[in-house]
């Protein structure tokens, strides 16, 4: 019989390790790898390796500590596995997922998983996306597929995949395209390959103060002017309306940032589509390319922000920053 396969599993918190607590009045981290592989068929086809790393929920987590675990993924990888399974919250899962997916130059797959519903909740789907994501990190077809997330029954990419529930099962989608593969009993089908950003270099550690700013009806200018006037930011954010447009007002401020030379990213808040330059008046999308501003492209506010984070860790400046962005 051939050697299975080594499998990290590495906890990093989240709802699928929580148990209710009578002197909390709600579910806290309580469960660690020991405990959760309790849940495990005998005949998974993998060597499971453990890990517990962290149990904060994810909403705690930071650019910085992300960063660090990913360098544990990495170390994993030196020590011989051949995929990783990380539970996380599912809040930020999906920023979580994607931070890493830009930082992973390697072939073995990531799959990040974790549960809605606390393993101690009636219809819990914490035992099953843990099963599942235990099978996708041991097959083969998941190999160069870049880092995941499974749910439900499916393997979304990183780069695709967004959190569209707060409380259903079925919480991830990748809205216009849909799962990269499907788990059907204990095999993987793959549906196609995502189209992942190039990583650059091993090791690369992000810019940390990036700060996001979301338009909305009439808003947002008096924190920018505050941002202005604070402490240097590595960059900043601007998730615009429509095709990435924002209020007039902001525009002086966003000036004032490009002048101490400050990166400035502009966004679409919309679910889908990307930035556009159709419109010519103050605040357009246009006017602020125009201006300085980089270019967000398809990239939601939330995955500009990690980007933009890794570009500055990169050493990447002025155009071949705004490439990296939008390729």
């Amino acid at each position: 019989m051939p050697d299975l396969p080594k499998v990290a599993f590495i906890v990093a918190g989240g709802t699928i390790g929580m148990l209710y607590s009578e002197r909390h009045g709600g579910h806290v981290p309580s469960l660690g790898a020991d405990e959760m592989m309790k849940w495990l068929p005998p005949d998974l086809p993998c060597e499971i390796v453990p890990m517990d790393w962290a149990r904060q929920p994810s909403c705690h987590y930071t650019i910085g500590m992300t960063t660090d675990l990913v360098e544990l993924l990495r170390k994993t990888v030196k020590d011989g596995v051949q995929g990783i399974v990380v539970t996380c919250g599912t809040d930020l899962m999906e920023e979580m997922a994607y931070l890493t997916d830009l930082l992973w130059p390697y072939p073995q797959p990531v799959v990040f998983t974790g549960a809605v519903l606390p393993p101690d909740c009636p219809g819990s789907d914490s035992r099953l996306n843990l099963i599942q994501a235990f099978i996708a990190a041991a097959s083969e077809k998941c190999w160069g597929q870049g880092v995941t997330v499974c749910f439900q029954d499916q393997l979304f990419a990183a780069s695709e995949v967004r959190k569209v529930h707060s409380s259903r099962r079925d919480a991830f989608e990748s809205p216009g395209r849909g799962p990269i593969a499907e788990i059907v009993q204990d095999k993987v089908l793959l549906n196609r390959t995502p189209i992942r950003s190039a990583t650059l270099g091993e090791y690369v550690t992000p810019a940390r103060e990036i700060e996001l700013v979301w338009a909305a009806l009439g808003c947002g200018e008096r924190l920018l002017g505050c941002l202005s006037r604070g402490p240097d930011l590595d960059g900043l954010v601007l998730a615009g309306t429509g095709s990435g447009n924002v209020p007039p007002s902001w525009q002086p401020h966003i000036r004032a940032f490009l002048k101490r030379e400050i990166p400035v990213v502009i966004t679409s808040r919309c679910s889908q589509g990307r930035v556009g330059r159709l419109y010519g008046y103050e605040g357009s999308a246009k006017r602020l390319i125009e201006m300085g501003v980089l270019d967000g492209g398809g990239l939601r506010p939330t995955q500009a922000r990690l980007k933009l984070a890794v570009g500055l860790g990169g050493g990447l400046k002025g155009k071949s920053l705004q490439l990296y962005l939008v390729n």
